[in-house]
């Protein structure tokens, strides 16, 4: 354990801690710091619509309480699904949806706003380039506007931090071109003629996102053929691709790039097919979008292991406080407030930990121990009773129970040894 601890002291942790800080990084994690009240906000209103008001749901459905048919004087079925209150509830889910989209004008907005700080240019023409370039990326003058949501829900995070990025330092750069500043009269008051001067910078700006949206529609449709391909294989099932799949995912989380966002095609073309399939019955698919929404089931793992092995007085406070927000599938204020992401402790665990879930997940169902998911659950189902849910069987539940248990146990030695490295830190301080 002695050259574990020298290892991380001289040269993982000082390495890491450089990266930590890198500006750019801190500017993410800033707009996560303040997007997080928005995130919790929208949580739970979608628990609210998914477990209360949802008319296929547990409370209004004849699946569960059947509240429905009380409310409404005895409509079931098609009946009630086609009644005037009914269609009041599916309103409220509209008002979930636009929440998630205001979210995502909300990260291209602040990560915008920090980086004008990074890149010393104009906060406000800053985040209206971004905004404007986003627009124009996400083509939203396409007529097409059945795929315009998908660049304003949560597939659209990742298209938001991209866009923040590129259009951000784009703008910048061409504000420190010369010949680009257009010359303005002394006579206009100067917060006009600053603005004024800025006129092409933004146009090309624009100018290069409306290109670039052609040329990813023209890429597109190049592509849609070896997309059918790729739907109609196997891959997806296969468990070598789906542990390479989730070690993406949880890398990038610990990186703090939102995982699932950025490869949001693999679920996509893999699992949302496979789920539908499992849910009309065509197939048995091991490998599905229920599968893995309980996800961040091994990072409350973590944080019962903080409780149960830490003397850290801050972790156990971070993990207590997120406690319920994790029940819910939220990550975001444990990881970023101890915080897990980009901290050198975790990142051999917190990749390990989902891995074993996937290979234990794949055994379980593969020899018949668990069922298949077959019902699509939201993502803010609590823990545990989501795959209950989801697989018609308290097996389902038990399967997540094992998966937290293991995940503890994971975690554990780790969380043992942050403690030592504490322990020696504070008293290199002391003395």
């Amino acid at each position: 354990m002695g050259n574990i601890y020298s290892f991380w002291e001289t040269w993982l942790i000082p390495h890491v801690e450089q990266f930590y800080h890198n500006k750019y990084f801190t500017a993410i994690r800033k707009t996560f710091y303040v997007l997080i009240p928005f995130w919790l906000t929208m949580s739970t209103l979608d628990v609210i619509d998914n477990l209360i008001l949802n008319p296929n749901g547990l409370i209004m459905s004849s699946k569960g309480l059947n509240l429905g048919y009380w409310i409404t004087g005895g409509l079931s079925g098609d009946d009630f699904l086609n009644s005037g209150f009914a269609n009041i509830l599916l309103t409220y889910k509209k008002i979930v949806d636009i929440g998630y989209k205001i979210i995502t004008i909300l990260i291209v907005s602040i990560l915008s706003k920090y980086l004008a700080e990074i890149f010393d240019s104009d906060k406000y023409l800053t985040i209206f380039c971004s905004l404007a370039s986003f627009l124009f990326f996400s083509q939203v003058l396409n007529t097409n506007h059945s795929e315009i949501g998908d660049y304003f829900s949560r597939r659209g995070y990742f298209s938001a931090f991209f866009v923040a990025f590129t259009s951000s330092f784009l703008f910048a750069k061409l504000t420190k071109v010369k010949k680009l500043i257009i010359k303005t009269p002394e006579s206009l008051p100067p917060e006009m003629a600053n603005y004024i001067s800025k006129t092409f910078p933004i146009l090309l700006t624009l100018m290069i996102f409306s290109l670039m949206s052609l040329i990813l529609n023209l890429l597109n449709q190049s592509f849609e053929s070896f997309e059918i391909f790729l739907s109609q294989s196997d891959i997806f099932q296969e468990p070598i691709f789906v542990m390479l799949y989730q070690f993406i995912v949880w890398i990038l989380w610990w990186l703090g790039i939102p995982g699932y966002a950025v490869t949001s095609k693999i679920m996509e073309l893999g699992y949302i097919p496979a789920q539908l399939s499992n849910q009309i019955g065509e197939s048995s698919k091991i490998f599905s979008t229920g599968f893995f929404e309980a996800g961040v089931i091994h990072v409350m793992g973590l944080m019962i292991a903080i409780l149960v092995f830490s003397q850290h007085d801050h972790w156990r406070s971070v993990a207590k406080f997120s406690m319920t927000a994790m029940f819910f599938n939220i990550q975001e204020i444990f990881i970023f407030g101890l915080p897990v992401i980009l901290n050198p402790i975790f990142l051999v665990p917190y990749i390990l930990a989902p891995l074993a879930n996937v290979f234990v997940g794949y055994i379980a169902i593969s020899w018949g121990i668990v069922p298949i998911f077959q019902v699509d659950i939201p993502w803010t189902m609590p823990l545990i009773l989501s795959a209950a849910i989801g697989t018609h069987s308290i097996m389902g539940a038990i399967l997540q129970i094992v998966w937290l248990i293991m995940d503890i146990f994971i975690y554990a030695p780790f969380v043992i040894t942050a403690n030592a490295i504490e322990t020696s830190a504070d008293k290199a301080v002391s003395q």
